[in-house]
């Protein structure tokens, strides 16, 4: 489909319009989109509003429009976010999926840098749920499904601390497991064998004395994230406890939201 910023009569509201195309794509995601719309999260991105056209078979769906775009919008280019605004994206993000993966039992199987949009202060919201699905309740008999987000959560912390996109990583997914959907993945090996070389890489704004130890635990746990066994991987709920821990005991920022 297609997106537009558009304003209220009254240009009091600014707001972002997305029409989709009659597609049995479009329409699941449409579906999808409207669901979502039952739920309010701080960092979940759900429709205001929706319009069915039949005649044009068209599909519309209304959102809060957000200030700063995509996250993709801020890799590859000369203004950077910044220390302070990958803090809020990585633990925002981290939240967005503890409530999709543990409250609401969906996963979202598409993050990345094109699905997560910034709002003020780069508030990130969580967007594009047109390939989610939902899980048993027991996340254990889903590992296949979770642990992609968990995987594609890793990358995204990769391209944000670096401030440039993660091209080198490539999946693939197998059945290898005999008790139902199992994702394995190739990965750049360099960076397992030594993680902390990607500081070579890591953009300079973030790369100062007084951040070091917070841009080190955020490689740590982007590391554990991909890790190639996706048993290995931690869940999202562990991954937000720990970064959220961290931060608050060194007094970077403190979280008392609830999923």
């Amino acid at each position: 489909g297609t997106m537009y910023k558009a304003t209220l009569p009254n240009g009091w509201f600014l707001l972002a319009v997305k029409k989709l195309y009659d597609a049995e794509l479009c329409i699941r995601s449409f579906d999808l989109e409207i669901m979502m719309g039952r739920y309010s999260h701080r960092n979940i991105m759900v429709p205001i509003s929706f319009c069915i056209e039949e005649e044009k078979n068209e599909r519309i769906l209304v959102y809060h429009y957000m200030s700063n775009g995509r996250v993709s919008d801020w890799l590859n280019d000369t203004t950077t976010l910044g220390w302070p605004a990958v803090i809020r994206i990585a633990l925002g993000v981290a939240r967005g999926l503890c409530c999709l993966h543990h409250s609401l039992h969906m996963v979202h199987l598409s993050i990345g840098p094109e699905s997560i949009l910034l709002g003020n202060n780069f508030e990130p919201r969580i967007s594009n749920f047109g390939m989610a699905i939902f899980i048993d309740y027991d996340l254990d008999k889903n590992i296949g499904f979770d642990k992609k987000d968990v995987y594609d959560f890793g990358t995204l912390l990769f391209e944000v601390i670096r401030g440039k996109a993660f091209g080198q990583t490539s999946k693939c997914f197998s059945n290898a497991n005999t008790n139902g959907p199992f994702t394995t993945y190739t990965y750049a090996t360099n960076l397992f064998e030594d993680p902390f070389g990607f500081y070579d890489a890591v953009d300079k704004c973030l790369n100062e004395i007084e951040f070091e130890d917070e841009v080190s635990a955020l490689l740590r746990v982007a590391c554990d994230c991909v890790h190639p066994l996706p048993p290995k991987r931690p869940t999202m709920l562990e991954v937000y406890s720990k970064m959220s821990n961290i931060w608050e005991r060194d007094g970077l920022f403190e979280d008392s939201s609830t999923f």
